[in-house]
């Protein structure tokens, strides 16, 4: 019982260390990301194995984030259906806006689908250079401000599986737990459930009767 305790006891006196500097370590920034972490903490969420590209540019998004190029987006991005790429510009559509950001990926404008003629975006893609949207109608921009009704041939965006280094880059995606959170729960007990904290204080006690233990057979021996 005593070498069990001590080691308990070294465990506390490491993560309380830890816990005490995790500015200076960086702990709030450590995510983990191990699929037994994301399903003890009920996180749910896979890694993409898809992706949309356009004009040599790729985007995986997911409800944990968006990559572009490989790169994290500075802004979020929800139920993506499609992209297009015009010169320097990248179209982004989900159901309810258009984003555009520029290729080094910094946000150019966001532009909700009340203020599109097309309505509801259902379809995005590009010809003649041009992006091209259809809702209710079929629009085409070469800027992303001036649309003008387009009835050519498109080429739609679809999704297309990603290459073995994309998915490896969209691995980042993956559900994730902050470590500091980690080592909270681990110090406390609470990884373990709604009983975890009392067997921490079981073996809290059990350090107490060793401790009481300890003093009386000193004492006695004196």
């Amino acid at each position: 019982m005593g070498v069990g305790v001590s080691l308990f006891v070294i465990f506390l006196v490491v993560t309380g260390w830890a816990l005490n500097h995790t500015a200076e370590l960086g702990l709030a920034r450590l995510s983990m990301k191990a699929p037994w972490i994301a399903a003890w903490y009920g996180l749910r969420g896979d890694v993409p194995s898809s992706s949309f590209s356009a004009g040599g540019h790729w985007l995986v998004a997911t409800e944990n984030g968006a990559l572009l190029d490989g790169k994290p987006t500075q802004f979020k991005l929800a139920n993506v259906i499609g992209m297009s790429t015009t010169g320097e510009l990248i179209a982004i559509a989900s159901r309810d806006e258009l984003v555009l950001a520029n290729t080094q990926g910094r946000l150019v404008d966001r532009i909700a689908v009340a203020q599109l003629p097309s309505g509801a975006i259902t379809r995005i893609g590009s010809a003649q250079n041009q992006i091209v949207l259809q809702g209710a109608t079929t629009f085409a921009s070469g800027d992303g401000a001036n649309w003008q009704a387009f009835s050519g041939a498109v080429q739609w965006s679809m999704t297309q599986p990603l290459s073995g280094e994309q998915l490896a880059a969209a691995k980042q995606l993956a559900p994730g737990i902050p470590l500091e959170r980690v080592m909270q729960d681990v110090h406390s007990g609470r990884v373990l459930g709604r009983y975890g904290h009392y067997l921490v204080d079981a073996i809290g006690l059990l350090f107490l009767l060793l401790a009481g233990s300890g003093l009386w057979m000193f004492f006695r021996r004196r």
